[in-house]
């Protein structure tokens, strides 16, 4: 066999573990399209390395001694690789180049497989915008393709990606397979909407209006309108109570965001009470241990016992 053929049958055979994994830890349902990245990885990390992008956050799992990793000093393995404005629908999967960039699966759903892609440069506004490509490997051809329309006129520059694209081309059946196996992701279809900071969970439609059109608005109250902060926070807390949770989602959301230490307390009560309110307590749960300790200095989690 050849070092391609052995790394996508060894995650392919590591994968129902890895996943397991993630059902405990998160209560989340990992997509196959993971272990292909993870084979890439395992045979083709230098040229996957020319875009300085790399496994990260549950895709850990899948290294040598993956699955015997522990969170350092005691703290949860849902907040590897987690930075302090990710929403909880985010979970890191592959870290970036620069800025704090970083890929994580979306769930709008825990119940559910993750319906896109996300990203968010956390070191720079940490704004969380979807990646158009179903699958990891689909993102780093996209980032190949990029590269190449900003510096293939240069010969020696282009070169430099043609190993990354090469392995891309023969890993691209076996992706397909997994995306085939999984089958479209329930919400995958819904209308995609975004607050001003970040994109927006699919809800059904009995959660209410998030107003997303004053998403802008809202932020501006924020940082400097505390008496209006006040009217948004307790209109959230109204429309929570009865029944509908989407603005405290939204509310929530932008104030985890804001990341203002006046705001937090409820930030992260709207939160837990929304996503309690739509059945989605995996994410409650996130939100909850996040908020905890969302001042850690550094979020990688997971060491070696």
């Amino acid at each position: 066999m050849t070092s391609r053929e052995t790394a996508l049958a060894t995650m392919t055979e590591r994968f129902p573990l890895v996943a397991e994994r993630v059902r405990e830890v998160y209560g989340l349902r990992l997509p196959g399209h993971t272990a292909v990245f993870a084979a890439l990885w395992a045979s083709d990390s230098a040229a996957v390395a020319e875009l300085m992008h790399s496994p990260w956050g549950v895709t850990d799992y899948f290294r040598d001694g993956g699955l015997d990793l522990i969170g350092r000093d005691g703290l949860d393995e849902r907040l590897h690789a987690r930075f302090r404005r990710d929403p909880a629908e985010f979970v890191t999967v592959m870290g970036g180049g620069s800025d704090g960039l970083h890929y994580g699966l979306w769930y709008d759903d825990p119940a559910e497989l993750p319906t896109v892609i996300a990203h968010n440069f956390a070191r720079d506004s940490a704004e969380t915008w979807v990646s158009a490509p179903p699958s990891l490997l689909g993102v780093l051809r996209e980032e190949v393709e990029s590269f190449l329309r900003d510096y293939g006129d240069e010969e020696e520059d282009a070169r430099r990606v043609d190993p990354l694209l090469e392995a891309l081309n023969w890993y691209s059946a076996a992706d397909q397979e997994a995306l085939d196996r999984d089958g479209a992701p329930r919400w995958a279809g819904e209308r995609r909407s975004s607050t001003a900071v970040s994109l927006f969970p699919v809800l059904p439609a009995s959660a209410g209006d998030p107003q997303l059109a004053v998403s802008d608005a809202r932020l501006a109250a924020y940082r400097g309108d505390p008496a209006r902060t006040a009217e948004w926070i307790e209109s959230a807390r109204q429309e929570l109570a009865a029944g509908r949770p989407a603005l405290a989602l939204a509310v929530g959301g932008e104030l985890h965001w804001f990341d203002h230490d006046d705001y937090r307390e409820a930030g992260v009560e709207l939160l837990v009470g929304g996503y309690r309110a739509v059945g989605r307590d995996a994410l409650a749960e996130i939100a909850a241990v996040h908020a905890a300790h969302r001042d850690l200095p550094w979020v990688q989690v997971l060491i070696a016992p």
